[in-house]
């Protein structure tokens, strides 16, 4: 499986937010091309790394790309629906070889928060976590290729919007709900410094918040903080680059985002990465716009 992939980074791109106030709580952004590519020889696009969201991505040609999971892992991006959970490892994207002169590019990529797989389809991401799923998997086989089919009809990305929306809307009614309310604590669980102080302020023990993140976000309560202490990381070290830095002070990254040291740092940013902090902000640099976009 792979992880925020599904739409080439190149051609012509768009990025949304939902346009009903109601949804926000659930989906974060959209992601779609609609596009051309002329160049048809094989070549690295970029690398993605692990977010925490849930992606579900529509590809309505396929046969442009494919993905290589920590090296050696290769999937093939066909024609069809792609679903999964976002926490994962990191992937590199290349445009594949091709014969033609020309090939049409039309993706459509849905990013939703952690725990709207569970609240809402009433699916926990632990479930999907290594599996190979499309949409008709998680909203059902005719429902997945009616919204299929509508959204390969449309020709913009507001078009595609307002069908994934009204899709949605209708699912949302029949979603699945939290037991006893602990929603909230969930969410933000994670910005607690231990699993000891949520539990004594949220007033549950730590062995079913545990397993409540387990259910809902499909990973361990040390986990899912582990992820979100790197997103802070990337985000830190990308706003660097958007202002021009060329040098980094990395021991205060580190401190910003609650490392052990300089060295626990490096090493949590090559796990989540392949790549030495240093390595992604002098080298890495100029794919860091386009990398963080998806």
């Amino acid at each position: 499986m792979f992880l925020d992939t599904g739409m080439p980074p190149h051609g012509d791109y768009a990025k949304a937010f939902p346009k009903n106030p109601a949804l926000l709580p659930y989906i974060h952004s959209y992601v779609s091309i609609i596009s051309e590519v002329e160049d048809t020889n094989e070549q690295y696009i970029t690398r993605f790394f692990p977010s925490f969201m849930t992606q579900f991505v529509f590809d309505f040609y396929g046969s442009l790309n494919e993905v290589l999971e920590e090296g050696s892992v290769q999937l093939d991006i066909d024609k069809g629906t792609y679903v999964k959970s976002g926490i994962g490892t990191w992937m590199d994207f290349f445009q594949k070889e091709s014969l033609a002169s020309k090939r049409l590019v039309k993706s459509f990529k849905v990013t939703l928060y952690p725990h709207v797989l569970y609240e809402v389809f009433g699916i926990s991401p632990f479930e999907i976590k290594d599996e190979s799923l499309s949409i008709c998997d998680i909203w059902g086989k005719e429902e997945g290729e009616f919204l299929f089919e509508e959204l390969e009809a449309m020709g913009t990305a507001e078009a595609m919007i307002a069908v994934f929306e009204r899709y949605f809307i209708k699912q949302l009614s029949k979603k699945h709900l939290f037991p006893k309310n602990i929603s909230p604590y969930l969410m933000e669980g994670h910005a607690y410094p231990t699993l000891k102080t949520l539990s004594k302020e949220c007033g549950y023990s730590e062995r079913w918040i545990q397993k409540q993140y387990l259910e809902v976000f499909g990973e361990s309560f040390k986990h899912i903080q582990n992820n979100v202490r790197f997103i802070k990381t990337l985000r830190l070290m990308n706003s660097a680059v958007l202002r021009g830095e060329s040098n980094l002070k990395f021991a205060s990254i580190a401190y910003q985002c609650d490392y052990f040291d300089q060295t626990h740092f490096i090493k949590e940013f090559k796990k989540f990465t392949g790549l030495t902090p240093s390595y992604y902000f002098h080298t890495f640099r100029e794919k860091i716009p386009l990398s963080w976009l998806w």
